[in-house]
């Protein structure tokens, strides 16, 4: 089975810090978003991948590469302008040559078993395979109706308030070569885009039976900075453990280290200094004496000065906080520092 990956949207709510990185390369626990996708595919047996990209895509095949440093294959196509999730997958049908593959989208964030959970889910007596998570209103993604382990109806987009299920789309499937005949033959939505649940919709209808599998543990679309800082925590806890310090990391005994964190074997924290609860720092980040980071992501080669204070942050690599520096973000309002101009 071949995979696909659609990540060529311009990431315009996670603005301004897709401006200069894509999204599927923002970095969530020191590995890009769209690395952990591939890990997770590459995990389940699914190796030959292809991506979909368009904005900023020249980062994207610089960082991905063929895909061997994961041990996957990848194959490119560009989408050069955004006409909804059905044309980008349209956009690899030859590559994907009407046969069964599994697709994600390129900002969706699961603990990596997952991937193994829906290819082991996907058998004779069905077509495909559809990920779903909980939320208390699927208005803004899809909502899933499912009967006895069954998908009956999904609905992309309903009104806020409308859907009578708590099953969003969680935008991970398995899914048979047949519905990209459906895609094709689908008109624009009201949006003007090629929406594939529309696809995935008539294929049941059509009497097409999709097994839905929940994701169990966190699930997050990464939409916003600060949906990023917010998953940071929970994918450390998976990947490591709640106190993910490299034994090589240069820290003071006087510094405090406040789990969960990921801290690089390159980071240097300096006498006084807090660092965490929910705080990355990679490789030659410097936290000052005194200053207290929490919820922050700081990239490569950042300073942090004596005594600020950060709190919802996200910095660039080579960003430098001068000392006694308060920024008090929120989850829905963080601090972006750009790189240095």
């Amino acid at each position: 089975m071949r995979g696909l990956i659609v990540a060529a949207g311009e990431g315009k709510r996670m603005r301004p810090i897709t401006y200069w990185r894509p999204k599927p390369l923002v970095p969530i626990a020191d590995v890009p978003l769209i690395v952990h996708i591939l890990r997770g595919f590459v995990a389940a047996g699914v190796r030959e991948i292809c991506v979909v990209v368009g904005h900023l895509r020249d980062q994207m095949t610089e960082a991905l590469g063929d895909g061997s440093t994961w041990g996957a294959s990848i194959h490119y196509v560009v989408q050069e302008k955004a006409l909804g999730t059905g044309a980008a997958v349209l956009l690899a049908r030859d590559y994907l040559a009407d046969e069964p593959f599994m697709l994600s989208w390129g900002d969706i964030l699961v603990p990596p078993s997952h991937y193994r959970r829906v290819v082991d889910a996907y058998d004779a007596g069905v077509k495909g395979v559809l990920s779903l998570n909980v939320v208390d209103d699927p208005w803004e993604g899809a909502a899933v109706y499912v009967s006895e382990g069954l998908v009956s109806r999904i609905v992309e987009k309903p009104a806020r308030g409308e859907s009578t299920t708590n099953f969003n789309n969680a935008g991970i499937f398995i899914l048979p070569g047949e519905v990209l005949d459906l895609t094709a033959a689908l008109p624009p939505s009201p949006r003007g885009e090629v929406e594939l649940p529309q696809a995935i919709d008539e294929l049941l209808r059509s009497g097409g039976r999709l097994r839905a599998v929940e994701v169990e543990g966190y699930w997050s679309d990464v939409a916003r900075p600060g949906t990023a800082l917010a998953i940071n925590a929970s994918v450390i806890e998976e990947l490591g453990s709640d106190h993910w310090v490299s034994p090589s990391a240069e820290i003071h005994p006087s510094a405090t280290v406040i789990p969960p964190v990921y801290v690089d074997a390159r980071a240097k924290i300096g006498p006084g200094a807090a660092v965490g609860p929910n705080v990355s720092l990679h490789a030659g980040v410097v936290i000052e004496a005194g200053a207290v980071v929490s919820n922050a992501i700081l990239l490569p080669g950042c300073s942090v000065g004596e005594d600020c204070r950060l709190d919802w942050c996200y910095a660039e690599g080579e960003a430098v906080v001068p000392p006694s520096t308060v920024l008090p973000g929120r989850p829905d309002a963080p601090f972006i520092l750009p790189p240095p101009s």
